[in-house]
């Protein structure tokens, strides 16, 4: 997932779940579909919890200073 930021791999997520939800996927597309969205959520599940990790970090700092 080279050059993939937060905002598109979720937009791309979004994008997937619309088309299941509408129904719009064939069954050939199904499969895949359902893989390239597993990967873009742990993807996002990643950069959330490497985002809340460095938020902490930095408040933890900040409160050490003071």
């Amino acid at each position: 997932m080279n050059n993939l930021t937060y905002e598109t791999a979720l937009a791309e997520l979004e994008s997937i779940v619309a088309n299941l939800e509408k129904g719009d996927l064939e069954i050939s597309q199904l499969t895949p579909q359902l893989r390239r969205a597993q990967q873009l959520l742990a993807y996002c599940n990643d950069n959330l919890t490497k985002v809340e990790n460095d938020v902490n970090s930095i408040l933890s700092e900040n409160n050490d200073h003071e």
